[in-house]
């Protein structure tokens, strides 16, 4: 779909407005998850926690939450639309933060932490399908990808708080730095009240003149005649027409075979990124220092705050690449950096266990820096816009909903485990996610496809492809032919 001029943010100030309404109104809700690992990383420095089994579980008890809020999550997106859903999900998270920071004891800390995961997930499975369906799609693909460098947002705020109150000689070290959890669901609270609701779910509940006014207010800067405006609106309820002929059930995500390769892919992004070796740094870089000799609880909260800096100068890099290179150079040069970053941290780990050389330790950090910037210059920012934009709208709640609960499922299982290998292991561990890397990177090169330049409607196409027999095909060529001809005609 060819763009107008008015596209420019300074031409087209509705537009430039939408972006800045989206940032509090969908985009923070990335901060929360980022938050939470830092926190965690910020509080470790308590003796009670140095318990590996208890560590393990009360970094895994959130994701445990998170996994049972996937089906509530594509209900209400579906159903109540998605700023209903995030304003429920945001609601649960600022009640069981009060509860979580006034605990008294672990069950309590831990009953909180899981209701906290259930409403991350319900509000984090409608912000990012918020943000694209709103979107400009000149623009969609580098607004959704930064929806999750705002993961580091919440990660620098945690880091550098825990780094100021870890002084405080009384429970309001970690009570204060807990409270703030809530923060970027209040502001998500907040701004949800001046955003739009996505004109596609509009169409989808056949309220289209809602729809064609929100999409002629932000994408036109108001004006009544736009042909863009006009082949964009058509374009859409033509592919909502016709996706929305079939089943609209969780079974849609496995009953055709483009829709089996979209489910796929799907958990790709979930488990990849969790279980590459990121959980390593994101939750455990204390247990991480300490190993190469970084004991100081100081140096170890500062190393944290530094680091989340850098890797969300690295995320947002990443983010602009996204439209200029296109996924694919992305997922297959990052990945292959990461196996070479995590080669070199097990080498350099070896080292350490038997000399215990400061060069070497310092060698270590050099290794577990590379491999975060590999990471994050790829899979923070498309492990959840590529599934958001490769998703059709008749399964994309229910699509995202499923990303969001493996994430927190593959979280799970990935942040018990981590301590208990650490300790139990040491450097042999990271062995594991070299060898998953591997897998890895030959899944990325042979199954994902490019997506660069396309409309949400269009990509459909790409995958469409894949289908058994033509029967199943949900928008044809010649229908996105037939939109193009008559946006041409208007212009």
């Amino acid at each position: 779909m060819t763009a107008p001029a008015s596209t420019s943010l300074f031409k087209n100030p509705s537009l430039l407005k939408l972006y800045l309404l989206l940032i509090p109104g969908s985009l923070i809700v990335s901060a929360a998850m980022g938050y939470d690992s830092s926190l965690m990383n910020g509080i470790q420095g308590v003796d009670r926690w140095q318990n590996c089994s208890l560590l393990g579980i009360m970094n895994a008890i959130l994701p445990l939450g998170a996994v049972f809020g996937t089906i509530p999550a594509a209900w209400l997106s579906d159903h109540h639309g998605r700023r209903w859903a995030m304003v429920v999900g945001d609601v649960i998270v600022i009640l069981s933060t009060i509860i979580q920071t006034a605990s008294i004891n672990t069950p309590m800390y831990m009953a909180s932490r899981f209701l906290i995961g259930l409403g991350i997930t319900i509000a984090s499975s409608s912000a990012p399908m918020l943000a694209a369906e709103l979107a400009h799609p000149e623009s969609r693909t580098t607004l959704t990808s930064m929806y999750n460098t705002l993961w580091y947002l919440g990660s620098i705020i945690a880091a550098w708080t825990t780094y100021g109150t870890y002084r405080i000689n009384s429970e309001w070290s970690w009570r204060l730095p807990t409270a703030l959890q809530a923060l970027p669901a209040i502001i998500n609270l907040i701004g949800l009240w001046f955003l739009p609701e996505s004109p596609r779910w509009l169409v989808g509940q056949d309220r289209h003149d809602e729809a064609r006014e929100i999409l002629i207010k932000y994408h036109a800067n108001g004006d009544q005649g736009s042909a863009f405006v006009a082949a964009e609106f058509e374009e859409i309820r033509t592919a909502l027409q016709l996706e929305l002929a079939g089943s609209r059930s969780w079974k849609e995500l496995v009953q055709t075979k483009a829709n089996r390769h979209r489910t796929f892919l799907v958990i790709c992004c979930a488990f990849f990124p969790q279980w590459s070796g990121n959980g390593l740094v994101s939750y455990y870089i204390a247990p991480v220092l300490r190993s190469i000799g970084i004991n100081s609880q100081e140096d170890i909260t500062l190393i944290n705050g530094i680091l989340q800096i850098w890797n969300m100068i690295v995320a947002m890099t990443g983010a602009n690449l996204v439209n200029r290179v296109g996924r694919r150079p992305l997922f297959v040069v990052a990945t292959s950096c990461m196996l070479a970053g995590m080669v070199a941290w097990t080498i350099t780990g070896s080292v350490f266990a038997r000399t215990k050389s400061e060069a070497t330790g310092a060698g270590i950090l050099t290794c577990v820096i590379f491999f975060a910037s590999s990471y994050n210059i790829c899979w923070n920012p498309l492990a959840v816009a590529y599934p958001v934009e490769i998703l059709p709208f008749n399964i994309r709640a229910k699509g995202i909903a499923l990303l969001m609960g493996s994430i927190k499922g593959a979280s799970f299982f990935n942040q018990f485990v981590n301590p208990i290998g650490l300790k139990n292991l040491g450097w042999k561990y990271y062995i594991v996610y070299c060898v998953w890397l591997c897998i890895v990177l030959v899944t990325v090169f042979f199954m994902f496809p490019e997506t660069k330049n396309r409309s949400l409607e269009e990509i459909s196409e790409v995958f469409e492809k894949y289908s058994e027999n033509p029967s199943e095909k949900k928008l044809e060529a010649t229908d996105i032919e037939c939109i193009e001809h008559q946006r041409n005609e208007k212009e």
